[in-house]
């Protein structure tokens, strides 16, 4: 199997001016959930992008944009799709669902923008569940699905690719080629919370291979296996044909027979909002240029991780805030373009 390499990082030159580094459009939030468009977009400034729009409902823009200065607004009006798919026409990527909530509007937002906005999109959390929850008649039709990137963690894969199964597609092929899935001790698509992701918050509980090779105590329970996740992100990716990043203790992130495997992060980044950052980070490297939906996806989880890891060790074991990521991301990049 092919593996998604880490591209490389050009230095900035010296007359560089903020069109160079592409413009952002962050769609998301609703009364109850003001902080996660902000994050997207502090995440997404953060790793780079010269500009950041976020596009939510009216009530909530002003404070958004207090949590998020840096970021301009943009007015949803739900009786008037076309407008915000144009408006995301003039971006070079957008970002679509945290804290958007699962309303008739959301649904109208992300049916449109896939249906008719033919630029690379990130679909992420309240997206994700929209589209889980589509009869196969309503699943929309695009042209291009591989510039589209999908973020589950355990539970919103489970719900996606129940939907996925139930539309049919290539889903009888792709299972046809991944490999078995370890059978684990609870229903995953019973859940309703966030389920084990590490750039959710919570660390997987997988052990590793050094654990597993070792003796367990008699006193002690074996440890459970859990789904092979790699042979997961491979069958969502190939059935959608879309760039998947599976979050959790070692991100999968699967490009049709492509893999990669990410190696930062710890469970300091048990927070929330961390998956909120991580979104604008993928979209900042997507909409900067220079790199494929695949590879984006690939290096931004790993700053993302890195970026954990450089606070973790700053701050301390516990109490970080996802705030405390995204402001350590331009460390990360530093740390990355060294080498």
């Amino acid at each position: 199997m092919e593996t998604i390499e880490l591209p490389v990082m050009t230095p900035r030159r010296s007359e560089a001016y903020k069109g160079d580094f592409g413009k952002v459009l962050v769609i998301a939030g609703s009364d109850c959930m003001i902080g996660a468009p902000a994050l997207v977009a502090t995440g997404a400034m953060r790793t780079g992008s010269g500009l950041c729009r976020i596009a939510t409902v009216k009530d909530i823009l002003p404070q958004v944009l207090a949590i998020c200065p840096v970021a301009t607004g943009y007015i949803i009006n739900p009786r008037d799709m076309k407008s915000l798919v144009e408006f995301a026409d003039h971006h070079d990527a957008v970002a679509v669902g945290p804290g958007l909530g699962t309303s008739a509007t959301t649904k109208k937002i992300v049916l449109e923008l896939l249906e008719r906005h033919r630029g690379p999109i990130v679909l992420d959390a309240d997206a994700l569940n929209t589209l889980a929850s589509l009869e196969a008649s309503e699943w929309p039709t695009r042209r291009d699905w591989s510039n589209v990137i999908l973020t589950p963690h355990m539970g919103e894969f489970m719900r996606l690719m129940a939907a996925v199964a139930k539309r049919g597609g290539n889903i009888g092929m792709a299972a046809e080629k991944a490999p078995a899935v370890a059978p684990t001790s609870r229903s995953l698509a019973d859940d309703d919370d966030d389920l084990p992701s590490t750039a959710d918050g919570i660390a997987l509980d997988m052990p590793d291979e050094a654990a597993a090779a070792a003796p367990v105590k008699a006193a002690e329970p074996a440890a459970q296996s859990g789904p092979d996740r790699t042979a997961l992100a491979e069958l969502l990716s190939r059935a959608t044909g879309c760039v998947v990043v599976l979050k959790g203790h070692q991100t999968v992130i699967a490009d049709g027979g492509r893999i990669g495997i990410n190696k930062t992060g710890n469970p300091a980044m048990a927070t929330a909002g961390s998956g909120d950052v991580l979104t604008g980070v993928i979209a900042s490297l997507v909409g900067q240029g220079g790199m494929t939906c695949a590879q984006a996806a690939r290096l931004g989880v790993h700053l993302h991780g890195l970026a954990g890891d450089l606070a973790a060790k700053a701050i301390g074991p516990a109490g970080i805030l996802a705030t405390d990521i995204a402001e350590y991301i331009p460390r990360a990049i530093a740390s990355y373009l060294k080498k």
